[in-house]
């Protein structure tokens, strides 16, 4: 199985390292310009003059920034992961198994010695090494930046948790995307199936913030166990939160496995 994950790797490296190495790109960028945007304090003057509510529908707890931590919960470790979590995994899920369906590719590999099970797994292994690879090089990054970099401060444990929260979080939507392109022969369907329901989770977090009212909408969304703001103060259950997303991760690829060994194929 080994030859298999390498191969499906090789050709899967292309979106992996654009998508690690863009995201990082994103935060040095936001690193870089941190200290002149805390002495200008342009951004956290716009950010108060918005609504109260649209900050909170888009993950934006603080308008004020005290490090580089607090300024990226609300530029990128929070609605905007939640979007590059969601469609880093259906690109890749598409890739590895929903194309091969829909063009036949997949028969070459089951004419050799290779199970269903054998290329589920070694499909699902590579989403779970690309995804352990955006979250190792965003960490990277940023821990170079902090060491690097003047005016920027970095606490070491607080983004140990919100890298370990957003790993587990990809595994969890990997297990999700990877059963849902076990359902349909066609790719686009299987896209964009997977597709609404992550985005209807989006949603689903977008609404709980906009008052107290709809604050029940955060527990229909796999994004509810991401609480960037909740980390960044130390109040965030992180435990309890990975332990339900390894169990959403577990719960969905036994499902694809399933799935995928039981169903007929059109190729």
């Amino acid at each position: 199985m080994s030859v298999v994950v390498w191969s499906l790797l090789k050709q899967n490296v292309k979106p992996i390292v654009a998508y690690s190495l863009g995201t990082s790109l994103y935060l040095l960028l936001l690193a870089a310009l941190y200290p002149s945007m805390m002495k200008t304090g342009l951004l956290e003057a716009k950010l108060e003059a918005l609504p109260k509510e649209l900050l909170q529908a888009f993950q934006y707890d603080k308008v004020t920034f005290n490090n580089l931590l607090d300024l990226l919960a609300g530029n990128y470790y929070g609605l905007i992961f939640q979007v590059i979590a969601t469609f880093y995994m259906l690109s890749l899920a598409a890739r590895l198994l929903a194309r091969p369906i829909d063009n036949g590719e997949l028969i070459l590999y089951l004419a050799a010695p290779i199970t269903r099970i054998q290329y589920t797994a070694a499909a699902l292994i590579v989403m779970l090494i690309a995804s352990t690879c955006l979250i190792l090089l965003n960490g990277l990054v940023l821990l170079m930046a902090d060491w690097t970099m003047s005016g920027i401060s970095i606490d070491g444990m607080t983004l140990l948790r919100l890298q370990v929260n957003a790993l587990f979080l990809l595994y969890a939507v990997a297990g999700f995307t990877l059963f849902i392109t076990t359902l349909f022969d066609d790719e686009r369907r299987a896209f964009s199936v997977a597709a609404g329901v992550l985005v209807f989770s989006i949603v689903l977090t977008i609404g709980a913030g906009l008052s107290e009212k709809t604050d029940w909408m955060r527990y229909g969304s796999i994004f509810s166990l991401f609480d960037t703001g909740r980390l960044l103060a130390g109040t965030e259950h992180l435990l309890l939160h990975i332990l339900l997303l390894v169990l959403i991760c577990l719960m969905f690829s036994s499902f694809a496995f399933i799935s995928f060994r039981k169903r007929n194929l059109s190729i």
